[in-house]
């Protein structure tokens, strides 16, 4: 080959190369002054950016990357008095990176529990909820049962985790704020967390609450009826309840023909003001069931209508036009069907 060929092809390729060697990079595990987490997702940008991942949860375990996330002292002792000086210095973002490099490259060392958990607080302080909620998550996971003197109390963290979901749900699926998948896993790991803790049934609730907002009423419905069954002496039941029957109730909006979707709704409708007649819903559920009755009815007319107009059908239409009367016998359609089936029954 030609050496000015030769010369060529070094020239296209080695750009590329270059291209290739700084992407795997930026991937890479963060560095003592890097702005990467440990898993290789980028800090500053939201962990929306990696489809199926769970974006609430810890990495299984913090590792040093090829090139970053390697600490700038020799040993845990003086790489955490280097991370505790920029701390008191202001210097955040260095001491954030500081303390990571040292989980990272010395996680069972005496000074990694309250590294971990500084981190986790500096990054709360920066307002980079996501982040902070999944430093929290690895400090409980791999750090909870430390002794060391100065670190908070187990409830304390899952109180800041709590405050910090209720943050992102405020805005959540807003242009700016937290995706509905990052808030409600946030709300499930803070039970996994403290399924006896005196917040847990808050916590089901808001998870429910938010997919209710978002109109994944689908989702909503076992959540609010999980936070029933699970907590059944909690004062969130009775809201819980009703807010399980209304989504039901906007379900059943939508296919109005669909007769299981109204009578699933109407079951929960009534379950609720039996269970709670004085709460404040309770009008609007006597409402929905009234709506809903008279839905039902109407399809039962028409389905034994049907047998008599639509198919000839005159024995299976006085058999629907009985089961009708009997089940609904103060339906709108009632003396419609008592006269139509007198005619039927004539000799």
């Amino acid at each position: 080959m030609p050496k000015s060929r030769k010369n060529a092809i070094l020239r296209d390729c080695i750009p590329t190369c270059c291209i290739v060697f700084l992407g795997c990079c930026l991937v890479s595990q963060g560095s003592d002054f890097s702005n990467t987490s440990p898993d290789g997702i980028d800090v500053g940008s939201s962990r929306a950016d990696i489809v199926g991942v769970d974006r609430a949860a810890a990495p299984a375990y913090k590792e040093p990357g090829f090139f970053w996330s390697r600490p700038r002292e020799n040993t845990s002792k003086a790489q955490f008095a280097r991370a505790k000086k920029f701390e008191e210095e202001g210097s955040f973002r260095k001491a954030r990176n500081a303390y990571e490099a040292l989980v990272c490259e010395w996680g069972d060392a005496p000074e990694a529990p309250e590294a971990q958990l500084r981190l986790a607080r500096l990054m709360e302080k920066a307002e980079r909820y996501e982040r902070a909620f999944c430093e929290y998550q690895y400090f409980l996971e791999h750090y909870a049962g430390s002794s060391v003197s100065g670190l908070a109390p187990y409830a304390e963290i899952v109180s800041s985790q709590f405050a910090i979901a209720n943050a992102l749900r405020e805005n959540v699926e807003s242009a700016f704020g937290a995706p509905l998948g990052t808030v409600t896993s946030m709300y499930r790991h803070i039970v996994k967390n403290a399924p006896d803790w005196e917040k847990a049934a808050d916590c089901v609730f808001f998870e429910g609450l938010a997919y209710e907002v978002c109109g994944k009423l689908e989702r909503a419905v076992p959540v609010y009826e999980r936070l029933c069954v699970k907590y059944p002496a909690n004062a969130l039941v009775a809201d819980a309840r009703y807010r399980a029957a209304f989504c039901r109730y906007r379900i059943s909006t939508k296919a109005k023909n669909d007769e299981r979707s109204a009578a699933n709704a109407l079951q929960a409708l009534r379950l609720a003001t039996r269970f709670a007649p004085d709460h404040p819903e309770a009008p609007k559920a006597m409402e929905a069931i009234s709506d809903l009755s008279r839905r039902i009815s109407s399809l039962a007319y028409q389905k034994a209508a049907f047998y008599d107009r639509i198919r000839k059908n005159p024995e299976a239409a006085k058999l629907a036009y009985r089961q009708f009367l009997s089940m609904y016998p103060a339906a709108e359609e009632a003396p419609l069907v008592q006269a139509r089936l007198a005619e039927l029954e004539r000799p």
